[in-house]
């Protein structure tokens, strides 16, 4: 989960409190200040700062400060549809439509813009080089996750999806070196998630984490981690719109690296299966293909 949730569910003492407070108050304000500055300024101590931190999960307060100045810097930039709330009761139509098309382009920007080369490569060579493939996740994950293994199909892929928590552990105890494997969650702290990867761990299986930009536990426990949009709450939504955009995009985009190693090769061979077995016709002569 984000830091912001983190710090509104975990409990603190009534001195800690006071600090807490105000640094929800002052925002990207703290970035210049000191555990000094704002100890004098809460009347408290910095050892209570450091304590906080460390009950927050970081090694100390410039560990926890950082974190906490980056998620503020990403929340804070400009977006024009909240996406857990993207149209309200007096919309009509038109407006909502707009808004849910506007939402899902803001989406994929937002995702665009927390990839990073070196992870994305790391993670087409997992992909690339293992004889296995197993996808793991929850609710309307997995059925991303088919579609991700319906693609991957034509490129002789063996991809398993576990759609049984009880079996997926069984599925991860039987995994190797030879295997790796996608976790998708959004909070990064779902308990069978969890549990999932730390028996992955135990077998050296490699490990891509598709995961918000929280330093969850997840992304903690995997070799790799793909950040998706991290703007949707939990619980207060209309829809998992944004997330189910940013995975797709995600996993679309991890598809088109693995195509692109043998291009023309997957390209040829996916039109030659498509003359085979496709016999649709759309009506339409543009998008029809003579023989």
């Amino acid at each position: 989960m984000l830091l912001i949730h983190k710090i509104e569910q975990t409990h603190f003492s009534a001195t800690e409190a006071i600090i807490i407070d105000y640094i929800l108050d002052q925002g990207l304000n703290i970035k210049n200040m000191s555990a000094n500055s704002i100890a004098k300024a809460t009347y408290t101590s910095p050892p209570l700062l450091v304590r906080i931190a460390k009950k927050l999960g970081y090694h100390g307060w410039n560990d926890f400060k950082d974190a906490f100045i980056n998620e503020l810097e990403y929340l804070f930039k400009e977006q024009n549809i909240d996406a857990s709330i993207p149209f309200v009761v007096s919309d009509d139509i038109m407006t909502i439509a707009h808004n849910i098309g506007q939402l899902q382009i803001e989406t994929i920007q937002d995702t665009m813009s927390l990839i990073n080369h070196d992870d994305l490569q790391q993670a087409l060579r997992y992909l690339r080089d293992c004889k296995e493939l197993d996808i793991y996740g929850v609710s309307n994950n997995l059925l991303l996750a088919e579609e991700f293994k319906a693609k991957l199909f034509y490129l002789h892929k063996n991809v398993n999806i576990c759609h049984l928590p009880g079996n997926a552990k069984v599925q991860a105890a039987m995994s190797t070196k030879e295997h790796c494997a996608i976790l998708i969650s959004y909070s990064g702290e779902t308990n069978y998630i969890i549990d999932v990867a730390k028996i992955l761990k135990n077998m050296q299986t490699p490990i891509i984490a598709i995961t918000s930009i929280a330093d969850n536990n997840l992304s903690k426990l995997a070799d790799v981690t793909l950040r998706i949009s991290s703007r949707e709450m939990l619980l207060t939504k209309i829809g998992d719109f944004a997330t189910t955009t940013s995975i797709k995009y995600i996993l679309d985009t991890l598809y088109a690296g693995i195509f692109s190693f043998d291009y023309q090769k997957n390209l040829d061979y996916k039109i030659q299966i498509a003359k085979l077995v496709d016999d649709r016709h759309s009506g339409y002569e543009f998008i029809d293909e003579d023989e």
